[in-house]
């Protein structure tokens, strides 16, 4: 068993809203929060967009703002 785990960040997906043409009413939207440094990633739009964003924002966010923190630390 683990001991407790805090939340450190958000991942917001809005999955949009596709007509029975195939467009777009509204589109696939993403951000996330990171509740430690207090930044927001996105939001990116788009089909394509979100599928990239949503797979990789954690990993790429925390190499981005906490690897430089935790060296000079």
């Amino acid at each position: 068993m683990t001991g407790p785990q805090r939340i450190t960040g958000a991942l917001y997906i809005d999955c949009g809203q596709q007509l029975q043409n195939l467009t777009w009413a509204r589109h696939p939207r993403a951000k996330y929060e990171c509740l430690l440094c207090h930044t927001t990633e996105g939001p990116v739009v788009g089909e394509h967009a979100v599928k990239a964003f949503v797979p990789t924002i954690r990993a790429t966010h925390h190499q981005t703002h906490h690897q430089q923190g935790a060296q000079a630390a």
